[in-house]
């Protein structure tokens, strides 16, 4: 849905489904084809330090190619992925709220909100990263 929704706003856009759990395979075939690419988008869904996930997009980091991570699930994603320049919680997975974020990721919308809990640092529960009420947007 994702990459249909960027083909939509007039870029060229691959789907590379790798699913929650991707294996070495699926990591290996996705980050041979970010060789080729512009740009990676990639949708997380509730990464943990120790999830194949976080494996996949510190891969994709790896090629050079610039990185958008786009949390389909909740804002905690940020926090195993710190390496990522560009993270955008979407809090769902439906037509609505993907579109959104691909709208936002063409630079067609503008992002607005504000976190409705804290974001603290995946290895240091101490310290918060953004705290209940962060929001970012562009001006």
């Amino acid at each position: 849905m994702l990459a249909a929704a960027l083909t939509e706003l007039g870029f060229t856009a691959t789907a590379r489904s790798t699913g929650i759990s991707p294996t070495a395979a699926a990591i290996d075939a996705a980050v041979a084809a970010a060789g080729d690419a512009d740009a990676v988008v990639v949708a997380t869904y509730n990464v943990s330090a120790s999830s194949s996930q976080r494996t996949l997009v510190n891969r994709l980091l790896a090629t050079g190619r610039p990185v958008v991570a786009v949390a389909i699930r909740n804002p905690y994603d940020v926090a195993q992925l710190p390496d990522v320049p560009a993270c955008l919680a979407a809090y769902s997975w439906t037509d609505v709220e993907v579109r959104a974020a691909a709208r936002v990721i063409a630079g067609r919308d503008r992002p607005r909100g504000r976190l409705p809990v804290p974001v603290v640092r995946a290895d240091d529960p101490s310290t918060v990263l953004y705290p209940l009420g962060h929001g970012l947007s562009y001006r």
